[in-house]
C-alpha cells in the first residue's frame, strides 16, 4: 500500500478552539499498547503534545473504566490515527475500537489515518497472518460470529484508506514526521469545513430572521 503524500511543515496549529466546541479531542490514537506504547506511539504522542494538539490516548482512562469510555472518547475526536502492529488483533478492545471508527467513517464521514507499523497492510485488510490467527482465537472463545464479521469488515475498510507503512519509511523518526505533517493538514481541512458549515447555517437563518 502506497503511503499518502504528506504535507509540508506548517506553522499553523488548528487548535481546539477552531472546532467551536464540537470536538473534545483533535486526535484519537488507536493502538495496541503492548507493541508500541513506549516506542513508536509514544514518540508520535510526544510530537502531537509538543505542538499542543490535544490527543486522546488510553492511559488517560482509569484502569476501572470500560471499553465504553474509550469509544465515547473516540466519538468526541475529530480524527483517528490507527496504528496497526503485529499483535494488534490480539486485543478485542482494539478490534471494537476499529469497528466503531469504521462505523463513524460510514455514518458521519469521520476521518481516519491508518499506520502499518512492522506489519503488512494486506495482513490487515485481508485478516491474514497474525490477524487471522488472533481473530480465530477470539472466535473460539466467547465472541460471536457477528463480532468476527464486524471486525473483519472494519479492518478492511480502514486498511483501504490512504496511510503510511513502516515498510516504506524505515526510520521511526521520519515516519513520525510524515504522520505528524499529515495530521496537521487534515485537522486544518476539518477546521475549515466546520467553519464553512457554520456559515452556511447562518445563511439559512437570514430569510427566517427577515420575516420579523
Amino acid at each position: 500500500m502506497a503511503a499518502a503524500s504528506s504535507s509540508s511543515p506548517s506553522s499553523h496549529h488548528p487548535g481546539s478552539s477552531s472546532y467551536s466546541g464540537r470536538w473534545e479531542y483533535e486526535v484519537f490514537l488507536c493502538f495496541r499498547g503492548a507493541n508500541t506504547r513506549t516506542g513508536f506511539t509514544g514518540h508520535l504522542m510526544a510530537a502531537l503534545r509538543d505542538r499542543q494538539i490535544k490527543a486522546f490516548i488510553d492511559d488517560m482512562l482509569d484502569k476501572t473504566e470500560s471499553i465504553d469510555e474509550l469509544i465515547s472518547a473516540l466519538k468526541r475526536s475529530a480524527l483517528s490515527v490507527v496504528i496497526f502492529s503485529e499483535n494488534f488483533a490480539d486485543s478485542s478492545w482494539c478490534l471494537d475500537e476499529v469497528a466503531t471508527i469504521s462505523r463513524s467513517m460510514e455514518e458521519f464521514g469521520h476521518r481516519v489515518l491508518p499506520v502499518f507499523y512492522k506489519v503488512d497492510p494486506s495482513d490487515v485488510s485481508e485478516a491474514s497472518g497474525s490477524y487471522a490467527a488472533a481473530i480465530e482465537q477470539h472466535h473460539g472463545s466467547s465472541e460471536s460470529p457477528e463480532d468476527r464479521k464486524r471486525w473483519m469488515d472494519a479492518l478492511k475498510a480502514i486498511a483501504n484508506c490512504a496511510g503510511y507503512t513502516s515498510h516504506d519509511i524505515k526510520l521511526d523518526s521520519e515516519l513520525v514526521k510524515e504522520i505528524f505533517n499529515d495530521v496537521l493538514k487534515r485537522l486544518t481541512e476539518i477546521s475549515h469545513r466546520v467553519k464553512f458549515d457554520h456559515l452556511i447555517g447562518m445563511d439559512a437563518e437570514f430569510p427566517r430572521l427577515n420575516n420579523y
